[in-house]
């Protein structure tokens, strides 16, 4: 199972193409509002980029609500596994003594 240090890196990784990929429409929608067009062409296409920009951003909410859950998960895990091994460790020396 990979190392929560790897997989935070890979969760911050992730979040950060999503924001710079948002920033890049953001940034195409605001250089669309600027050229020589019909307004409402250019309107549409603004709001149709700002709908994307939404998704985007539910999504990387959506992936850090489920990247905090299996953090949790894992640390939930990691104690069981320890609570496990003391009681392994317990059993061995009462084992040894008796």
């Amino acid at each position: 199972m990979p190392e929560k240090s790897q997989l935070s890196g890979e969760m911050a990784a992730s979040l950060d193409r999503l924001r710079k990929l948002s920033d890049a429409r953001q940034a195409e929608v605001q250089r669309q509002q600027h050229t020589t067009g019909p307004p409402d062409a250019v309107q549409r296409r603004g709001e149709a980029m700002d709908v994307r920009d939404d998704v985007l951003v539910r999504r990387a909410e959506t992936a850090d609500r489920r990247d905090q859950t299996q953090a949790q998960r894992e640390t939930m895990l990691d104690d069981r596994q320890t609570a496990l091994d003391q009681r392994e460790q317990l059993l061995d020396r009462r084992e040894s003594e008796g």
